[in-house]
């Protein structure tokens, strides 16, 4: 890392949400930096605070929940955050942060500490999803600009920012491996051993990025369960599919994962063509082949190119259903995609972040810049 003393890090997710990118970089940089997290607002009726908590060694998460009838606008950093933060940030020893942006909305941090490195760690298009703040792509133009270091979670990221040059690197995200490879071996959660038949399962969040055509096909296959493992975010979820065989389990721990997965026959990316999905790199996948499950996915285009000989590949409802029926262990093919995921752990993938930032922040290497 940096020469710093800590990391500040503003985050558009919940970190007692669905357990990916953030949590598995920060966590570990915790390791040897004290982490102070500022999440986005959360909404709530009744007077605004601050809720306060160390959910991991060393990182501190700071939710904002505002007062839902206030004129509090979303697209701003909570009111009173900044001196939260700085006062958070104190009690931890931190003096020089390093700043890591995982939204631009949250640019206002990096102004709080304009002498600081700041990183950008783009883990989605977040200006393609619904709900996006107008603003949000020309904030994400201009962070691009002012970022030292700029991370992007899949080749599509990277290609889009690839022109601001070599502080823009692709750094598609990882597996813990050995726990989601527990799967092979584990039986599954009481809830799909009481299940009879084809199990078709989904692990992620459950929003607008989502082909419900699809699901709604499979509930229609004789002796089926379609299991949709997440949280329900930015949409209705009233206006989701039901059936008697679609069990919708909500958001689970992390450490059962691997229990979940080994309930599934078929582990599935049933994801829309739409402009949130166009540029994902979807995390999952790594989690599949490391549990050990056989994979069908609508063509993702980062999916297709670095993994599709892997992945089976269906463009509408009638091949989603009809490839998961098919569907069958292929040693080969499960060996291959196993080697995949050992390759890249979390732990070597924050190494190479962490040595990217040194590269780009080392002394001779600023100097230049200044001068160039």
């Amino acid at each position: 890392m940096a020469p710093c003393d800590g990391i500040i890090v503003g985050l558009h997710l919940r970190w007692n949400g669905v357990y990916q990118r953030p949590q598995h970089v920060l966590s570990r940089l915790a390791r040897e930096h004290p982490v102070v997290v500022l999440e986005e607002p959360l909404f709530a009726s009744g007077p605004s605070r601050f809720d306060v908590e160390e959910p991991v060694a060393n990182v501190t998460v700071i939710r904002p929940v505002v007062d839902a009838d206030g004129p509090f606008l979303a697209s701003k950093i909570a009111p009173g955050a900044l001196a939260v933060v700085a006062r958070h940030a104190a009690a931890r020893g931190i003096e020089s942060p390093a700043l890591w942006l995982y939204t631009p909305m949250m640019t206002a941090l990096a102004d709080a500490f304009p002498e600081s490195p700041v990183i950008y760690d783009c883990m989605d298009d977040l200006a393609s999803f619904a709900f996006a703040p107008l603003e949000m792509r020309e904030r994400e133009r201009k962070l691009l600009e002012r970022a030292d270091v700029v991370f992007c979670g899949g080749p599509s990221l990277y290609h889009a920012r690839a022109e601001h040059g070599l502080k823009v690197h692709c750094v598609p995200s990882g597996v813990e491996f050995r726990r989601l490879a527990a799967a092979r071996t584990a039986a599954p959660v009481e809830p799909l051993e009481l299940l009879e038949g084809h199990i078709f399962g989904y692990v992620g969040v459950i929003d607008e990025r989502i082909d419900y055509a699809i699901v709604r096909r499979l509930a229609c296959v004789p002796g089926a369960h379609v299991v949709m493992v997440g949280p329900v975010a930015k949409i209705d979820p009233r206006a989701l599919p039901q059936a008697a065989n679609i069990h919708y389990a909500g958001q689970v721990e992390y450490g059962e994962l691997a229990r979940w997965m080994a309930g599934f026959d078929v582990a599935m990316m049933p994801f829309a063509n739409n402009a949130s999905t166009r540029s994902i790199s979807p995390t999952k996948l790594l989690e599949y082949f490391a549990a050990g499950r056989p994979v069908v996915t609508t063509p993702i285009r980062d999916v297709v190119e670095r993994y599709g000989g892997l992945v089976t590949q269906a463009r509408t409802p009638e091949e989603f259903v009809r490839a998961c029926v098919e569907a069958r262990p292929d040693p080969r093919r499960g060996e291959a995609a196993s080697a995949v995921a050992r390759l890249q752990s979390w732990d070597a993938i924050v190494g190479t972040m962490e040595r990217a930032i040194l590269d780009a922040t080392a002394p001779a290497i600023v100097a230049e810049r200044a001068g160039a």
